[in-house]
């Protein structure tokens, strides 16, 4: 009876063993999955909000450069 109890015993750390690592294997997988799609979309909105701030310079110095067309005309006057 001892050795069928130790067989057994045996057998359950075995497979609880095995299913352990599988299970954390399955998980690290799933979170670099994760943590490449996140960085996908960190890198999307980057690159979008470095555009809308290439814009924005571009308006901000059209309407300087207006203004200062604007005070030279009103100096030479």
């Amino acid at each position: 009876m001892g050795y069928l109890w130790r067989v057994r015993l045996s057998s359950f750390a075995a497979g609880a063993a095995t299913a352990s690592a599988v299970g954390f294997l399955l998980l690290y997988k799933d979170h670099l999955l994760a943590r490449a799609a996140i960085a996908r979309q960190v890198e999307d909105v980057k690159r979008i909000s470095e555009k809308h701030y290439e814009a924005l310079n571009h308006q901000i110095s059209a309407l300087e450069n207006r203004k200062e067309s604007g005070t030279n005309k009103e100096a030479s006057d």
